[in-house]
């Protein structure tokens, strides 16, 4: 934030915004609507991680979509949004414990594997399905914080509270089994988390996140004058994306951006489906 503001870039933190409105007689967004009133505006970038459900309606986008299948034919009215809970945690040790053995800094670990996973505390199976974790040494949490795969939240998207979210949710928290599963998981991986299950920090982590029908982005045009990146909680690898966009609303279009396009559903042109317990991979 502190480097966009020296760069000429106004903030506006606490207005919710409520809409869109359209030229008359024309496709294109002339202002958005917040609850402290309109702000003119000549382009919109939508950039709203899991609130994207809540833009796309405003503008009036489809929420159900038809998709053209490999083999031929299409599949009608398919969800265009849907919610994975997202669950993570931390492991109170001295952040150090994660590094290499040669002291320097590892990549994020990341593992799926459908080697049964046993118990750390009692020696109880978890589990003989595919299984994935990903974990790394964190000098802000204090400790080794990570996550497992995620799990599709059960309702439809519209009925989905994201509000208040992450650790404030009543609802979309990590949970003990998740803490078990997690800490048995490193043992597995790395013997020097044997025998740490105490040391998980138990407070309330996690949140979700809103997929595509095929897990992968959309990055699109909209109203000749709206930009959404909708990142289908791809995050971290999404550093790139901004200056992508950036150059489109300048009027240079982006082939990398091509294969991420809505068009993408209708002309079967989707994503492979993962094999891992990861719905991003």
């Amino acid at each position: 934030a502190e480097r966009v503001e020296k760069l000429g870039v106004r903030i506006l933190t606490g207005p919710s915004v409520t809409g869109f409105t359209f030229e008359s007689g024309a496709q294109a967004v002339s202002a958005v609507e917040t609850d402290r009133g309109a702000i003119g505006c000549e382009q919109v970038v939508v950039a709203a991680g899991p609130w994207v459900r809540d833009f796309w309606h405003m503008l009036d986008l489809p929420t159900a979509i038809r998709i053209r299948r490999p083999g031929g034919g299409y599949e009608e009215n398919v969800p265009m949004w849907r919610y994975w809970q997202l669950e993570e945690g931390v492991l109170r040790l001295p952040p150090e414990t994660g590094l290499a053995d040669d002291g320097t800094m590892p990549p994020v670990i990341h593992v799926d594997t459908d080697a049964p996973l046993v118990s750390c505390v009692d020696g109880s199976l978890i589990t003989e399905e595919m299984w994935g974790i990903y974990y790394k040494p964190d000098w802000h949490f204090g400790g080794i914080q990570g996550g497992a795969a995620p799990y599709i939240v059960d309702k439809p998207a519209d009925a989905v509270a994201i509000d208040p979210y992450g650790p404030s949710s009543p609802e979309f928290v990590a949970s003990d089994d998740f803490a078990h599963m997690w800490v048995s998981a490193l043992a597995h991986c790395q013997k020097r988390y044997e025998g740490q299950m105490g040391r998980y920090h138990r407070e309330a982590s996690g949140g979700i996140g809103c997929f595509t029908p095929d897990s992968f982005p959309v990055f699109d045009r909209f109203h000749e004058n709206v930009s959404v990146i909708a990142d289908s909680n791809h995050g971290w690898k999404m550093l790139g994306v901004g200056h992508l966009v950036a150059d489109e609303v300048l009027g240079e279009a982006q082939e990398l951006l091509a294969p991420f396009r809505f068009g993408r559903f209708e002309a079967g042109a989707l994503h492979p489906v993962s094999n891992s317990p990861y719905p991003w991979s």
